[in-house]
C-alpha cells in the first residue's frame, strides 16, 4: 500500500484533487484533516478548551457556543491564537490519521492511502508517509478564489494566505507537484499520469 501526504494552500484545489483521484481510483482512502477539525470544533469539551485558551471573544453572544466566524478572524489575525488552536487540534487530528492509516493497511482493501494535510510543511505533521503531493496555483489565483468562493474581504484573504508558507516555498519542499491553474481536465490528466506510475489502476 502506498501512503502519501496531500497538501497545498488555501483555495489551490486539494478537495478537487481528492475528488478526481477517487473517481479514477475508488479503492483509495483519503483522510481529510479539515473534516476532522470541523468535527472536533463541534465537540463541547474541545470548544471549552479553545475558549479557555483564546478567550471569550470567540464565543457567539447569542448562542453561547463557539463562533466559527469569530474564531477564523482571531486565528488568522493573531499568530499566538493560531498557535494555541493548533496545539489543541493538531495532536488529536494526527492521532486519528494514524488510526486510519493503520486500519487501511490492516484491511488490505486499498492500494493507496492519502492524508489531506493543509499545514503539512508548516506543522511538521508526520504520519509516516512515503512522499508529499502538492496542489499548487499562483497567489493571485488563491486570492481570487478566496474572495469569490468564500466572500472574504481583501484584508482577511491576505491574512489567511500569510498564515501559510508561500506556494513557491512549498513547491521546493514537495516531492510531486500538480499545477492547478488551467481547466479541470488538465488536473485530471496529471492525476491519471501519477496513478499510472504507481501501477495500481485496473
Amino acid at each position: 500500500m502506498y501512503s502519501f501526504a496531500l497538501t497545498g494552500g488555501i483555495a489551490t484545489g486539494k478537495t478537487t484533487f481528492a475528488r478526481f483521484l477517487l473517481e479514477r481510483c475508488p479503492s483509495a482512502v483519503v483522510f481529510d484533516c479539515d473534516k476532522v477539525v470541523s468535527r472536533l470544533l463541534n465537540d463541547q469539551f474541545i470548544q471549552a478548551e479553545i475558549v479557555s485558551a483564546l478567550g471569550e471573544s470567540v464565543v457567539d453572544r447569542g448562542s453561547g457556543n463557539l463562533s466559527r466566524a469569530e474564531l477564523r478572524e482571531e486565528v488568522f489575525r493573531n499568530k499566538c491564537s493560531r498557535t494555541a488552536l493548533e496545539e489543541i487540534l493538531h495532536p488529536l487530528t494526527r492521532e486519528e490519521c494514524l488510526e486510519s492509516l493503520a486500519e487501511t493497511a490492516t484491511s488490505g482493501g486499498s492500494p493507496l492511502f492519502i492524508a489531506d494535510v493543509p499545514l503539512l510543511f508548516e506543522s511538521g505533521f508526520d504520519f509516516g508517509y512515503e512522499s508529499s503531493l502538492l496542489v499548487a496555483t499562483t497567489r493571485e489565483t488563491q486570492l481570487k478564489r478566496l474572495k469569490s468562493r468564500d466572500g472574504h474581504d481583501d484584508a482577511l484573504a491576505e491574512a489567511m494566505l500569510d498564515a501559510q508558507l508561500p506556494i513557491s516555498e512549498k513547491v521546493d519542499l514537495a516531492d510531486v507537484v500538480f499545477w492547478n491553474e488551467g481547466p479541470e481536465q488538465v488536473l485530471r490528466c496529471q492525476i491519471l499520469r501519477f496513478l499510472e506510475t504507481l501501477d495500481i489502476l485496473n
